[in-house]
């Protein structure tokens, strides 16, 4: 009975037991004693091989990091360095070197983004994503605000922003900073990837419980296939553009509409565009 209760315990998980062998006649509790330590060995290797990966990635995470936070500094001074040349603070430009330096400052704010976007990435993954929650927040006036700074971002790429209402009326709690960089991810996509249209369009829409923004471009489409992957972590829809991305814009979208208890969905037809919808509670409640 003792012998068989303690190969009853290795059932659940427990490997580190001995079998008394003294009068074991035909070896069988030896043969068992020794299979028990060699999985309790290998048990052993697995797990500091856990430990060593998990330190590897701690290291390359933290290397990302630091790496990114300094390439912040010489991409924003030369952002600021380009308003200085199209404000001719270095004398008068040709209309041909303002389109060039333009040009450059559009490839330099692409950098920006992806910096920010990996700084993003490792921040919320190392320390969870935190919520600035305000509450009653005028959904109308929000989203106007948003579209009046992206108008700028829009025209360089030769488009202009529509909004549309289904409610003029929308009182809702998130934070502001958070839903403003998914909602910029989106429009920035919407600004790749919509190539057969002037124009992207934003409608706004209101449930008993719930609102919805969607960003609708007039572009490609996504294949069945790629919606699926989309939200992954480094996956990217944009090799086939002339932009590189890190594939985290949607990584990060998806990782905070989540934390407001929300959801994103994509509606998508190849050679008619796709809609991407921020679908978001009126009221949040941590619990």
């Amino acid at each position: 009975n003792f012998a068989k209760n303690k190969i009853n315990s290795a059932r659940y998980g427990n490997f580190q037991i001995k079998i008394p062998d003294k009068n074991d006649k035909l070896g069988l509790y030896k043969s068992l004693n020794s299979l028990f330590e060699s999985i309790c060995d290998r048990d052993l290797v697995i797990t500091e091989y856990r430990e060593k990966e998990k330190e590897n990635y701690n290291l390359k995470e933290e290397f990302i990091a630091t790496l990114t936070h300094d390439l912040k500094v010489p991409i924003i001074a030369q952002d600021k360095t380009y308003d200085l040349f199209l404000s001719d603070k270095f004398g008068k430009l040709e209309d041909i070197q303002k389109e060039v330096i333009l040009k450059l400052k559009e490839s330099n704010n692409d950098l920006k983004e992806m910096v920010e976007s990996m700084l993003e990435t490792y921040k919320m993954e190392y320390t969870g994503i935190v919520l600035n929650v305000e509450y009653d927040i005028d959904v109308v006036s929000f989203i106007e605000d948003y579209i009046e700074g992206a108008k700028t971002l829009a025209s360089s790429n030769g488009k202009q922003i529509n909004l549309y209402f289904g409610c003029n009326d929308i009182k809702a709690d998130f934070d502001k900073f958070l839903i403003k960089r998914v909602l910029n991810n989106l429009v920035i996509n919407a600004l790749v990837h919509g190539k057969n249209s002037n124009k992207i369009d934003i409608h706004l829409n209101k449930t008993a419980d719930n609102f919805s923004i969607d960003v609708i471009d007039f572009g490609d489409g996504i294949n069945e296939e790629e919606i699926q992957k989309i939200f992954n972590k480094y996956y990217s829809l944009t090799d086939k553009s002339t932009r590189v991305s890190t594939g985290l814009g949607l990584y990060l979208s998806n990782k905070i509409v989540k934390k407001h208890k929300g959801s994103i969905e994509v509606e998508s037809k190849k050679g008619e565009g796709s809609i991407f919808r921020i679908i978001l509670p009126v009221k949040y409640t941590e619990n």
